[in-house]
């Protein structure tokens, strides 16, 4: 949701602001929330954030969603939280 803000970001100096932000909670080493990536994913973001741009955070969140379908999603289906839930 972070990213798709930012996206939507105009102005330069507000875009940089956010790219900071979201890279410093999800994306640096030790950070708040940070997201399972590989170092690559995070080191191309790192040089990306120079000159923020819309697409700055593409590759992360791409990652991110891959990661989810192939692992998170697969395993809340099965859990059993959800199987009572559908029934």
């Amino acid at each position: 949701m972070a990213c798709e803000d930012f996206k939507r970001t105009k102005s330069p100096a507000k875009m940089a602001e956010k790219a900071k932000k979201i890279y410093e909670e999800f994306i640096q080493a030790e950070a708040p929330k940070e997201v399972n990536i590989d170092h690559f994913t995070k080191d191309l973001t790192a040089k990306r954030l120079v000159e923020p741009s819309p697409s700055t955070f593409d590759v992360a969140q791409k990652r991110v969603h891959a990661l989810m379908e192939k692992d998170s999603l697969p395993r809340f289906l099965r859990s059993e939280f959800y199987q009572e839930l559908v029934q």
